[in-house]
């Protein structure tokens, strides 16, 4: 099994990559713009059929932001070895976080029934 997200290739290409951290912001804005066409196009909504987008194409849609996303991360930090460490810090954080809502949104479900 290939590893899903090379870090050090996603920092060292950061470094390759003139922009700037502003650019950078509004590249991931309009990459969450093509992913929110993809989105709509696929899923059918009123106006959007015309584009033909798949699931196929939210995927892919999804991954350029996840890549702009680290990138920025990457550029907001002081060296790999920092963007690495804030990567695993925050994606457990945000996880938690996250399964803490999940839990209380199923026990409120639970509390209703």
């Amino acid at each position: 099994m290939t590893q899903a997200m090379n870090t050090s290739e996603i920092y060292n290409l950061t470094l390759q990559d003139r922009k700037t951290l502003v650019q950078r912001a509004l590249k991931l804005s309009e990459e969450a713009g093509e992913l929110a066409q993809a989105v709509l196009s696929a899923t059918h909504a009123p106006g959007c059929d015309y584009k033909q987008l798949s699931m196929g194409d939210v995927r892919e849609e999804a991954a350029d932001v996840l890549i702009v996303a680290l990138s920025i991360l990457a550029q907001a930090s002081g060296d790999q070895d920092e963007f690495e460490r804030e990567l695993a810090s925050l994606m457990e954080e945000k996880s938690r976080k996250w399964r803490a809502v999940c839990q209380q949104t199923n026990d409120l479900l639970h509390d209703h029934v």
